[in-house]
């Protein structure tokens, strides 16, 4: 893989980037970072505002977070896999295309967010502030992945530092004010301490040259192709997590809610770790998928060894430690929910075993077969939730993501040995 490029930043700031480690690893304490900020924030708005308040800011963040995922879908997620395939002469002209949708990308949202909180007139004192959260994040969210493509991790890392540490201090004093804290201070906080790492990401990525009408026609063909089955399969993918959490807390109680929240919280260290190999070493992989079929076997196999490597202990020591864990930080009388946690364990587990099915897909001509295994493997999971739930409880919700990956492995297997990646082309189905 490349090496990072050289970080134009003030002195106190460059030996962060001359300090000899993987780039990957700068890569996943970035994602740790930012991770680790977001559940210190809802920590602290509980605590400051009470759980009411922070109903209504989870509500501005599930929207938030829907803005984020198309976002992603339309933007990075397809810059991820097209600018490695790219010819280095091409990169920073598409880096700028990237950048204007972006521009007109948080235009659109906001505009929409405006005219839907019209119907609300509550939301008008918060409305401000999440506008500025909204753009921040988003825009945030587009460098830092474009930096990490082009092999920035360091600088990455330190907006996020910056971002998240912050963040963190600017809540710390609100909270030792004798004052409550409203839900429009929050959003202030939360919206404005990005700014900083706007500044420091613009600054590392430098000027841009102009870009021709041709670049655009030719370059934006190639995103879109990408892009078009990536925007459903995000709505989906939001879609399931939210419908099937809103099912477990309407047939049982919002104590069930509440416990797949926390389990979903304590296998987030699996998420940020998933999350940052996809958007670190997807954009190197489709260079050597498009160049090199053999060094691509070779990247992936090498990538999915380490994180079975670096997971695969973990899980198992997790689920033979969930009954002792449970008992001491679950709630009360929660020894049930051991199971729980052992199911999580092996949730995860398939999902690893899957991972290189995804990142294959992922580097097909286009997105269709992304797209078509997550419509599957959520069909099967909501028309199965039911019967799960009223056989297995809580834990039946977790069966059913279970299923999901069952039926999107199976989808994928067969997708990337219909297309060829398999037999015919001498890359195998799994690393």
């Amino acid at each position: 893989m490349s090496q990072s490029l050289p970080l134009l930043l003030p002195p106190w700031a460059t030996r962060l980037g001359r300090l000899r480690v993987a780039p990957r690893y700068w890569a996943v304490a970035g994602q740790a970072v930012a991770s680790a900020t977001s559940f210190l924030t809802n920590i602290f708005i509980a605590k400051l505002c009470g759980l009411a308040t922070f109903g209504q800011y989870s509500a501005w963040q599930l929207l938030l977070l829907l803005a984020l995922a198309v976002q992603g879908a339309l933007i990075t997620q397809p810059m991820q896999v097209v600018l490695g395939t790219l010819p280095p002469g091409r990169r920073a002209a598409y880096g700028q295309l990237v950048l204007g949708w972006q521009v007109v990308f948080s235009a659109l949202v906001v505009g929409a967010t405006a005219l839907g909180a019209r119907q609300l007139p509550q939301a008008a004192a918060v409305l401000p502030a999440f506008v500025v959260l909204l753009l921040t994040s988003g825009g945030q969210d587009t460098l830092r992945k474009l930096l990490l493509a082009k092999g920035n991790v360091q600088a990455a890392l330190l907006a996020d530092v910056l971002s998240g540490g912050g963040q963190l201090l600017v809540l710390l004093a609100l909270a030792l004010r004798p004052t409550p804290t409203t839900l429009p201070q929050v959003m202030w906080a939360v919206g404005l301490t990005t700014v900083p790492a706007l500044v420091v990401s613009g600054c590392v990525l430098g000027t841009w040259p102009s870009l021709r009408l041709t670049y655009w026609r030719c370059l934006g063909r190639r995103h879109w192709r990408q892009a078009r089955w990536l925007v459903p399969t995000a709505l989906l993918q939001w879609g399931s997590a939210n419908v099937l959490l809103v099912f477990a807390g309407w047939v049982g109680s919002p104590t069930i809610l509440g416990v797949l929240r926390l389990a979903q919280t304590a296998m987030g260290v699996f998420n940020l770790g998933l999350q940052a190999v996809e958007n670190y070493a997807l954009p190197r992989l489709s260079q050597s998928f498009a160049q090199a079929p053999a060094v691509f076997v070779a990247q992936r196999a090498a990538l999915w060894r380490q994180m079975l490597l670096a997971a695969g202990p973990a899980l198992v020591v997790l689920a033979l430690a969930a009954g002792p864990l449970v008992a001491r930080f679950g709630p009360a009388n929660g020894a049930a929910y051991a199971d729980l946690l052992r199911w999580c364990c092996l949730l995860y587990g398939v999902i690893l075993l899957v991972y290189p099915l995804r990142l294959t897909v992922r580097l097909l001509g286009d997105s269709r077969h992304y797209f078509g295994g997550y419509v599957l493997s959520i069909g099967a999971s909501l028309a199965s939730v039911r019967w799960l739930t009223a056989h297995y409880q809580t834990s039946g919700v977790v069966l059913g993501w279970l299923l999901a990956q069952l039926v999107l492995g199976a989808y994928w297997a067969w997708a990337v040995h219909r297309a060829g990646t398999g037999a015919r082309s001498g890359l195998p189905l799994v690393a």
